[in-house]
């Protein structure tokens, strides 16, 4: 393993010689390739740079194929799927601490974009097996919020007032799960088109959440599925709809993705993938709704094997911002179960108050 060793303690190049994994500097890669003889390697095309690829001898033969591990760390056996439910629920408390803190400190006009990242990360902090936020927050205040990728500095950071929309996308790694996700809140009075924007996008986020797939789906199925209300109103964002996330490991994982470009990769059973439908008015504001799914075997019929998803992501989704003429009954119902179901997961880790102010935005609607 070639890794910059300062990165491993004591116990960790202990355990991986144990495994007979011998652990050199970065600096050591080209003389290991140079000292390689008649033997056969196997790289990824697509994570291998030029400059190793021409250092490899003439005698070696290589084989061209997935790293092997990308598939184990993307499939989560039991155990992490356990964990990562946990983590869910750790991660829900924060999240919902937050923004009731948000709700309640709006008014002082001391509220900016990199305050309240601060202060979303001091709530994770509080949560069991926290290590660190899985990327830095992206807190995007009105047209900030139309920055798919924004990033708030000293300079750019908006104060945020008692009026319009609220982006904040932000996630945790934790020993025991990494999480991502994404919502959006009224700070007070808002547009007619606002609420119709999220409500588009939050009929996206459910019937990509709630699709019913035969095995061998690809991802950008998935991605056309969520797209279809959205792309119904002739709205659509420039993103994809989803991406791998890792169990302790990077927030950002492979191999499936729901993307229109991916095209050969199926949505396997066991991945964990985010649905995060989006629409932004530049300008304006930035609306997505994100969770993260497992992927699971449902049923067999006569004409296959069929998959789903289980939503792991315990927060709730604003109703306030909704237009309700826009949506179906599956929808609401949809939505007022999961609404209830993190109410039944988060309100035992709550203090009183918090239940109160909790029940109330998962009241049905």
């Amino acid at each position: 393993m070639f890794i910059e060793p300062s990165k491993l303690n004591e116990a960790a190049v202990s355990s991986l010689a144990q495994s007979g994994v011998e652990v050199r500097s970065y600096e050591e890669i080209f003389s290991a390739i140079d000292s390689l003889t008649d033997t056969t390697i196997l790289i990824d095309p697509k994570r291998t740079c030029f400059a190793v690829y021409d250092r490899i001898p003439d005698t070696v033969k290589i084989i061209e194929k997935l790293n092997p591990s990308t598939a184990l760390k993307a499939i989560k056996n039991n155990t992490e799927i356990a964990h990562t439910r946990q983590t869910m629920i750790n991660d829900g408390v924060a999240m919902t601490k937050f923004f009731k803190w948000v709700e309640e400190n709006i008014a002082s006009g001391m509220l900016t974009e990199l305050s309240i990242a601060d202060k979303l990360r001091g709530f994770r902090e509080a949560q069991e097996g926290f290590v660190d936020v899985s990327f830095n927050t992206i807190a995007g205040y009105l047209e900030h919020g139309a920055l798919p990728h924004y990033s708030a500095t000293e300079k750019s950071s908006s104060t945020l007032e008692a009026k319009g929309l609220l982006l904040v996308d932000s996630g945790g790694q934790y020993k025991t799960g990494t999480t991502d996700i994404t919502r959006v809140i009224s700070l007070g009075q808002i547009t007619q088109e606002e609420k119709e924007d999220y409500t588009i996008v939050l009929k996206g986020t459910i019937e990509g959440s709630q699709a019913i797939f035969p095995v061998g789906t690809r991802g950008y199925q998935i991605d056309a599925i969520t797209r279809r209300p959205i792309w119904q109103t002739l709205r659509n964002y420039g993103h994809g709809t989803g991406h791998g996330v890792g169990f302790f490991l990077n927030v950002h994982e492979g191999p499936q993705t729901f993307n229109p470009s991916n095209i050969d990769v199926p949505v396997d059973p066991g991945t964990i993938t985010s649905i995060e439908p989006g629409l932004y008015r530049v300008g304006k504001h930035g609306i997505r709704i994100e969770n993260l799914v497992l992927t699971k075997s449902l049923e067999s019929s006569e004409f296959g094997d069929f998959l789903n998803f289980e939503t792991l992501t315990i927060c709730y989704i604003a109703t306030d911002l909704i237009e309700k003429s826009l949506l179906d009954q599956s929808h609401i119902d949809w939505l007022n179960q999961y609404n209830q179901w993190v109410y039944a997961q988060v309100s035992p880790r709550l203090a009183e108050e918090e239940k109160v102010w909790l029940a109330e935005k998962c009241k049905t609607i």
